[in-house]
């Protein structure tokens, strides 16, 4: 059996014969290798980006290759970036200041221009005291404070040559690419050999890696793939600019003209054209022709009926070849009944974050943390960024993005879940975006409740917080009861039943007002609601981790008693502007805040101990306190 199936398999195995799955028809030659246009069409290998001069040429003179070139970087820059850290609004002032000193954000988006013409450019990171170790690895350590200088920017052709060596650390985000660069400009005397780590790259379209090593590891021109398009449209163009001056023809039969030409007689040749030149000098601006008796004189207009859609097709081409669409490449509205344009825009918009992912995001890692230690002396632990939206909404879309941004903090808020302070901090973050909440400083947020509220408190402190101080609850309303303990003598009433003066024994009570250094009587002896304990104790501030030893009751108890205490050898004490009561027990490491009529607001151990009272009071008197 086993022989058998041999057998036939190798009687198969003969049979089998290798073919080309392909089409032809010698009848109508086509198909493959029949003489016909199709076959004879080949793709040749032009390397267009290695022709440095013609692309000066284009981009110098030709206002869709320099749009082209400059559009996409350009829009990929314009909206920015911003930081996502921990830091407060000043130290980010400082990092949007130093890279607008230095102009590297203006410098990167020379760089991608100039990679995306010539296929690549690099930038060589300025850094004050480093110019006898550039071909050294970049130690973050040897960075001094405002150090950096910014970008020294140079295209592959004119100022940066990449080595053979290549990066070999598998750890290093450049892993594979050249390990150094010499650098040359007019700037420099020589060219210098710099580490990969001191520059940034800007990649043209990328490459295959045999023609990635054919380029020396930089990619192609934008134009390289362009040019073919480019070359269409602009013979289109040009022989519609032609035919403009055939719009309207003028022929002239005159008699025995065929008979002149054809007899060859010089001087008779020559009197036929003095003659035509004769009467078209004498054509004036009516429109008089004077003509011999046998002459005849006709006008012929050329209709342009279709060249204008011809023309646009070779427009899309381009467009398309460039990733841009019509309406933003040549600045032509959108064509077609109803037609808007936003969907264009929209695939746009999406191929300009792929390429801030893809191209400008290493860049911003790299260069981010130098900035961070010139400028603040160390790398925060939690920094990123975001890049802005690319699209700006329409202004009833912005108002619209900032009334729903406004009513979710506002909800979050009233829910109690953020404090007033992250609520303010919230507000005017988004006032990049929407326009709104952009006067809310950082005095008012410092000044604002940073405990959270209880739900269904209303936004009355949330504004008041940025508004001149919190708004108080207001006074519950005298109501009509009945006192067991009434003693009608005490209260004589005239004859019409009406009280007199009243009672002999009135006492007049002041309104209570908080007492800076002394003593202090809380109306509401406690947190303002279980709600606001709660989020002290154990929900949102954990205070209860800072007092193991005590109970939740035994806490407000210990925060009542120190409120109430006045100043004096281990207490300190003062009150803020709107009257809220703030003292500090330097033997127990207590810190606390009341209101005498809605009672404790917190109760704390600072981490810095006396130091947060010292620079809390003087926050307070700057401002109004009272001490």
């Amino acid at each position: 059996m086993e022989a058998e199936r041999m057998r036939k398999k190798k009687k198969t195995a003969a049979r089998q014969q290798r073919t080309n799955d392909s089409f032809q028809n010698p009848m109508t030659r086509t198909g493959v290798f029949m003489p016909n246009p199709l076959e004879t069409t080949e793709y040749p290998l032009t390397r267009f980006t290695r022709d440095w001069q013609t692309i000066n040429a284009l981009y110098r003179s030709h206002w869709i290759v320099r749009r082209i070139i400059d559009v996409v970087p350009e829009d990929m820059i314009k909206n920015g970036y911003h930081v996502l850290t921990q830091l407060s609004p000043d130290q980010i002032k400082k990092i949007v200041r130093c890279d607008r000193t230095t102009r590297t954000s203006r410098r990167i988006l020379e760089g991608l221009k100039w990679g995306r013409l010539y296929g690549g450019a690099g930038a060589l990171i300025m850094i004050e005291g480093h110019e006898n170790q550039l071909d050294q690895p970049l130690d973050y350590d040897t960075i001094m404070p405002s150090s950096y200088k910014g970008l020294l920017v140079l295209d592959r052709w004119s100022g940066v040559t990449p080595e053979d060596k290549l990066v070999s650390d598998i750890s290093d985000p450049e892993f594979g690419m050249p390990e150094y660069y010499t650098v040359s400009s007019d700037a420099l005397t020589v060219g210098i050999r710099v580490h990969h780590s001191r520059i940034l790259r800007f990649m043209g379209r990328p490459l295959p890696y045999l023609e990635q090593l054919a380029e020396t590891y930089w990619g192609a021109s934008e134009l390289e793939h362009v040019i073919d398009e480019l070359k269409k449209r602009d013979n289109v163009s040009w022989n519609i600019a032609m035919l403009t001056f055939m719009a309207n023809l003028r022929v002239m039969k005159m008699d025995g003209m065929s008979q002149v030409l054809a007899v060859g007689n010089e001087q008779a040749q020559m009197q036929l054209y003095n003659t035509i030149q004769g009467m078209n000098a004498m054509m004036n601006n009516n429109s008089l022709q004077v003509l011999g008796e046998n002459d005849s004189y006709e006008t012929h207009q050329y209709t342009f009926g279709g060249i204008g859609e011809t023309y646009d097709r070779f427009m899309m081409d381009v467009a398309g070849a460039a990733e841009t669409p019509v309406t933003k490449l040549f600045g032509r509205s959108p064509a077609g009944m109803n037609a808007t344009g936003e969907s264009d825009m929209q695939n746009y918009y999406d191929t300009i974050e792929e390429k801030q992912e893809a191209e400008l995001r290493p860049v911003y890692d790299k260069i981010l943390p130098i900035m961070f230690i010139s400028t603040l002396g160390g790398i925060p632990d939690d920094w990123d960024y975001e890049f802005n939206p690319i699209r700006r909404p329409r202004d009833d879309e912005m108002a619209d993005l900032a009334s729903k941004n406004t009513d979710s903090v506002t909800k979050a808020f009233q829910a109690g879940m953020v404090s007033q302070r992250t609520a303010l901090k919230e507000l005017r973050q988004q006032s990049e975006m929407t326009g709104m909440w952009s006067n809310i400083t950082d005095e008012d947020i410092e000044k604002a409740d940073d405990s959270v509220m209880q739900p269904d408190e209303g936004m009355g402190e949330l504004m008041g917080g940025m508004f001149g101080g919190a708004q108080e609850a207001e006074e519950p309303q005298p109501q009509r009861t009945s006192d067991a303990k009434w003693d009608e003598e005490k209260h004589p009433r005239r004859e019409n039943g009406q009280f007199g003066t009243g009672s002999t024994n009135t006492e007049k009570s002041d309104s209570v007002r908080p007492s800076p250094n002394g003593a202090n009587r809380l109306q509401v002896r406690g947190f303002a609601n279980k709600q606001r304990l709660m989020n002290h104790w154990k929900n949102g501030r954990t205070h209860r981790e800072e007092y193991p030893g005590l109970t939740m009751e035994q806490y407000v108890e210990r925060a009542v008693r120190l409120a109430e205490m006045p100043t004096g050898r281990d207490i300190l004490g003062h009150i803020d502007k709107d009257g809220i009561v703030v003292r500090y027990d330097r033997k127990e490491n207590d810190f606390v805040k009341a209101n005498v009529k809605k009672g404790i607001r917190t109760l704390f151990k600072p981490v810095d101990g006396e130091a947060y009272y010292i620079k809390a009071r003087k926050d307070d008197i700057e401002h109004g306190g009272k001490d």
